[in-house]
């Protein structure tokens, strides 16, 4: 793969978390526990699913930052509006499983793909 299509897939795997990561802080007090639930079950099918289909860590690592990236932004955005309240349980839980479902996705060991024959004589 190219380098600029290298860095490309990851800007888009990092774009593509953040907007996860923000739709998930969003919304994962919404039908408690469920939302919650979900969200980190959407991070570790997304995370994973990008890190299995590159052969680089790079995409993977992009997007996990993107989804804990905007997910901190949040929390600690200086808004008049608070959407992650840190004295909510929900809150605390969504801040502290959503970078270690990402981290785990990231680590997950690909599996070893046959290296293609060799066609000699």
């Amino acid at each position: 793969m190219a380098p600029l299509a290298r860095i490309s897939v990851a800007l888009l795997a990092l774009v593509v978390g953040a907007a996860m990561g923000t739709v998930a802080s969003f919304a994962h007090a919404a039908v408690a526990p469920w939302a919650l639930i979900g969200g980190l079950v959407i991070v570790a099918a997304y995370v994973l699913g990008v890190r299995l289909a590159f052969d680089r860590r790079a995409p993977g690592i992009a997007a996990a930052l993107g989804v804990v990236g905007s997910a901190l932004l949040i929390a600690f955005a200086p808004l008049d509006a608070v959407v992650l309240d840190l004295e909510e349980p929900l809150a605390i839980a969504w801040l502290v499983a959503a970078p270690l479902v990402a981290a785990a996705a990231v680590l997950w060991p690909l599996p070893r793909r046959p290296e293609a024959a060799s066609e000699s004589p």
